[in-house]
C-alpha cells in the first residue's frame, strides 16, 4: 500500500528568532509517526518515519510524503567500514570510501568503537588506490568528501583522521606523482577522544577558492571553524563559538546544510546551535569574517541530518528532525 501525506508549508508557521530582517519562519510537518531519520539519496530526500521510509519533495508549496519500499544502497566492497558510506565524485575521482574496521580507538562517538584504519579511492579509470594509516591513528568518520580544494582541476578527499593519544584532526589527500596520501592536516586536537565534524565544502567568503568549515568538539566546545588548503597546508581563516552537528552515539554526521541562503551570490552555512535548540545561519562573505545572517528557534533539539529542498525562485528550504519525533522545515 501506497500513502501519500500532504503537509501545507503555508501553515502553522512559527516566527524567526533574533535576525527579523531575516524572514526565516519554521514549519512542523505532518508525518505518519514519528521521524528518527533523514537521508538524502542520489539527490532525493527520504524520511525514516515509524521504521519505514518515504519519500519527500516539496510540490505546489507543499511538502509531499509518499511511501517507498525502503531506501537502496550501493553495496560495500570487501572490507569496507560496516556503517561506512561511498562517496561519488564527478571529477577524476569515481568513489572513495573507508575500510579496514578496526577497534584500536575505542572512543566510539559514532555509535560504536570500529574506525577505519584505511582508505580506498577509485579513479574514473577504474583503478583503486588506497591510503594506509598507521597503528597510531584511525579514520573516525563514516563518508569521505571528495572535492577539487585548489582549482587544479584534480580532486582531494576529506576525511577525520584521529590520532590515539592526539585526538582528531582533518585530513587532506590528495595525488602526488601518481599515488594518493596525506597531504594536509590541521593540528590534533590534543587528547584522546576529542572529535570534529566537518560541515561543508564550498566558497564560502565569495573569492573563488574553495573552504572546508568543521565544528570543533561539537558535544562540549562547539567552534564554526574555516579552513583553506593553499601552499601544501591548511590555513585557519575563521571561527565563531556556539555551534554543534552531531549527537553523541549518532551516525548522522550530515547536520548542516550549504546554500546561498541570503540570495547575495554566496554559498552560506546553516547548523544548529551548541544546545541544538536554535537553527543558526552564518555568512562567511565578504573576506571570511562570519556573521550570524539568521536564527530560527526549534521547539526540540535537532537530532538528525539536515536535507535541502528547493522552494522554487532560488529559495533553498532546510528540513530536519527533533528529538520529539518532528519533521520541521525552515524557509525565508
Amino acid at each position: 500500500m501506497r500513502l501519500a501525506l500532504l503537509a501545507g508549508l503555508a501553515a502553522a508557521w512559527v516566527a524567526a528568532g533574533p535576525a527579523p530582517a531575516a524572514g526565516w519562519r519554521l514549519q512542523r510537518v505532518d508525518a505518519p509517526a514519528r521521524v528518527s531519520a533523514l537521508e538524502t539519496i542520489d539527490g532525493q530526500l527520504r524520511v525514516q518515519a515509524g521504521g519505514l521510509w518515504y519519500a519527500a519533495r516539496p510540490e505546489n508549496g507543499r511538502l509531499k510524503l509518499e511511501f517507498v519500499d525502503g531506501i537502496a544502497r550501493a553495496g560495500l566492497p570487501p572490507a569496507a567500514l560496516p556503517d561506512g558510506r561511498i562517496a561519488t565524485g564527478s571529477g577524476d575521482i569515481a568513489r572513495a570510501w573507508l575500510a579496514e574496521p578496526t577497534g584500536r580507538y575505542d572512543h566510539g562517538v559514532l555509535g560504536d568503537a570500529i574506525e577505519a584504519g584505511r582508505l580506498v579511492i577509485e579513479s574514473r579509470n577504474g583503478k583503486q588506490h588506497t591510503v594506509q594509516l598507521g597503528t597510531d591513528a584511525v579514520f573516525e568518520d563514516l563518508e569521505p568528501r571528495i572535492a577539487d580544494l585548489n582549482g587544479d582541476g584534480r580532486d582531494e578527499v576529506v576525511v577525520v583522521k584521529s590520532y590515539l593519544k592526539r585526538g582528531a584532526a582533518l585530513a587532506v589527500i590528495g595525488e602526488v606523482r601518481g599515488r594518493y596520501r596525506i597531504v594536509a592536516e590541521t593540528p590534533p586536537l590534543g587528547r584522546p577522544h576529542r572529535w570534529l565534524d566537518p560541515a561543508g565544502i564550498a566558497d564560502f567568503t565569495g573569492d573563488g577558492r574553495m573552504s572546508v568549515a568543521l565544528v570543533r568538539q561539537p558535544h562540549v566546545i562547539g567552534q564554526l571553524q574555516l579552513w583553506h588548503w593553499q601552499d601544501g597546508r591548511l590555513r585557519k581563516l575563521a571561527e565563531m563559538d556556539g555551534f554543534a552537528n552531531h549527537v553523541i552515539g549518532s551516525r548522522a554526521i550530515g547536520m548542516s546544510a550549504a546554500a546561498d541562503f541570503d540570495g547575495d551570490g554566496v554559498v552560506d552555512l546553516a547548523l544548529p546551535s551548541l544546545d541544538r535548540r536554535r537553527l543558526r545561519i552564518v555568512s562567511f562573505a565578504p573576506a571570511g569574517r562570519p556573521r550570524e545572517i539568521a536564527s530560527v528557534a526549534l521547539p526540540a533539539k535537532a537530532v538528525t541530518n539536515f536535507a535541502l529542498l528547493d522552494g522554487g525562485a532560488g529559495k533553498p528550504i532546510i528540513a530536519l528532525a527533533l528529538a520529539d519525533g518532528s519533521l520541521v522545515v525552515a524557509a525565508e
